[in-house]
């Protein structure tokens, strides 16, 4: 679960100290601070320690983990902040390995211990708040895939049927796609996909005879050639409008 902080363009390392923590709490100022930040807060060990953890990849740590010791909040040189990590002394045991500060996942004490759960909390800004708002979302194993279907429960499916049929490329478009939680409150809100700047609308013409005409199989021939819209466009009707 990821919560986003509103910090701004350029975040002050005030500001970003406010609401986002990356220390271990001394256990006798504040214990369930300190038992929360331990369960659920605490990356790895991996690198050296545990070369088999599941961040790790040619030898390395791919989260960058451990971090360096940093006494105060500042931003490199991309504008993204580098937490606080004191080095404080306290440490917290984890899988056999005493860890201290520079283990420690950046996250948002109020929020960890109203939700008691791993909360990562990152100050974002620019382009970078797209990951956080939309990928995480579909991230790994939250992801889900669902299909409505007419074909009740009972039936036999045979999962082979695409093989032998050949490619269906509506169904693979269908599996490829998701739908994100902010797509689907833009649509149901009704806000504008998309526009364009400056407004521009295509207008078709095409040669006699060779233009595009929509029917159904309900439609008879004749009905159709004899329609007076088979012989307009979008060229023509803009002129007849002008």
């Amino acid at each position: 679960m990821v919560w986003q902080a509103d910090c701004g363009p350029e975040p002050s390392a005030a500001f970003v100290d406010q609401y986002i923590s990356t220390e271990i709490l001394d256990p006798r100022e504040d214990p369930l601070g300190f038992v929360l930040v331990q369960e659920f807060m605490m990356h790895g060990p991996c690198g050296e320690l545990n070369k088999s953890c599941l961040c790790m990849k040619d030898g390395r740590c791919t989260k960058k983990y451990p971090k360096t010791f940093q006494n105060e909040t500042t931003c490199d040189k991309e504008g993204f902040p580098i937490y606080r990590r004191r080095d404080t002394g306290v440490k917290v045991r984890k899988g056999g390995v005493d860890l201290d500060n520079t283990w420690v996942v950046p996250h948002n004490l109020q929020v960890l211990k109203k939700f008691q759960a791993h909360i990562n909390v990152e100050a974002c800004n620019q382009s970078y708040l797209i990951k956080y708002l939309f990928k995480y979302c579909n991230k790994g194993v939250t992801a889900a895939r669902m299909a409505i279907s007419a074909v009740p429960p009972s039936a036999n499916i045979n999962r082979g049927d695409d093989e032998q049929e050949g490619v269906d490329e509506i169904a693979e478009y269908i599996k490829s796609r998701y739908l994100s939680w902010g797509e689907a409150v833009w649509r149901q809100l009704g806000y504008e996909i998309h526009e364009k700047q400056p407004s521009v609308e295509r207008l078709y013409v095409h040669m006699p005879g060779l233009n595009i005409v929509p029917l159904s199989e309900e439609d008879s021939l004749e009905a159709v050639a004899d329609d007076p819209d088979s012989t307009k466009s979008t060229l023509t009707e803009w002129f007849t409008a002008n």
